[in-house]
């Protein structure tokens, strides 16, 4: 099944009127598919980065934003005629709002076979603890001891 993007027609539009008039194309901005899941160790993210090398990505994290940016070039060459431009080129970017509970201090990414997986853990703060519960009743804690 194919989502209607309404971005990417008017982008693709655009770049069609560029051309018609003569104008250079400006690079285009995609933004890439992405899973989000949680579990008691934190958030990860899956992003569809294919043909983009991890020397291309760029992982910024601040004031609870997580941002992601990448460029996937157009490889144009002379003497060849494109028919049909589908997949996406030019720069990425994803902006992710993270709650104060994970830590952005902490980030890991991976790059495999065009899959990029961020892994934000949870703050210490906010980690699940058990907690022992106390008694100043000295009879318990000999009863305890022995």
């Amino acid at each position: 099944m194919m989502r209607f993007d309404p971005f990417r027609e008017i982008e693709e539009l655009t770049q069609r009127m560029d051309r018609a008039f003569g104008q250079p194309a400006a690079p285009a901005r995609f933004a890439p598919p992405v899973d989000v899941h949680e579990d008691e160790h934190g958030l990860e993210l899956t992003l569809d980065l294919p043909g983009i090398a991890p020397d291309q990505v760029q992982i910024e994290a601040e004031n609870q934003t997580l941002t992601v940016q990448a460029t996937r070039a157009y490889d144009r060459r002379e003497g060849r005629t494109a028919h049909r431009v589908e997949r996406a080129h030019g720069t990425l970017a994803r902006t992710f709002s993270v709650p104060a509970k994970y830590d952005l201090t902490k980030v890991e990414a991976d790059l495999q076979h065009g899959t990029l997986t961020i892994k934000v853990p949870r703050s210490e703060a906010a980690q699940k603890r058990t907690i022992t519960v106390r008694t100043n009743n000295v009879l318990d804690t000999e009863t305890a001891s022995a």
